[in-house]
């Protein structure tokens, strides 16, 4: 599973998850279906252009695709919070030796110079 994506694969995602968490769609989420959903935050997509990252997203491993009649449906491979677990541990893995402690320490401390 690859963890670097872009902004436009990060907001389709978020998009996915947020239909998916909320219950708005029980089914497959349709290309459209997230076209609205992106579309909503005022950053109007193409749907072409919206489909084609769907579908790397696809290639990623990150969502399925299953065809419906005509169009091609969606739903993602991992939930959201399994997706942040398993980027933290590889985070972790990668500068902290493993460590999930040193990681939060680290982030507590960005957190405090940025006054959150």
């Amino acid at each position: 599973m690859t963890f670097t994506h872009g902004s436009l694969e990060n907001e389709i995602l978020n998009a996915v998850w947020a239909m998916e968490e909320n219950g708005t769609s029980i089914k497959n989420i349709s290309v459209s279906e997230v076209l609205n959903e992106i579309n909503k935050n005022g950053n109007i997509r193409a749907y072409t252009t919206v489909k084609t990252v769907m579908d790397r997203l696809t290639d990623k491993n990150l969502l399925k695709r299953q065809k419906s009649g005509k169009k091609f449906c969606y739903k993602s491979v991992e939930s959201r919070e399994k997706m942040a677990e398993t980027a933290i541990n590889k985070l972790a893995g990668q500068y902290f030796n493993n460590d999930v402690r040193s990681l939060m320490r680290a982030l507590e401390k960005q957190c405090v110079s940025l006054k959150v």
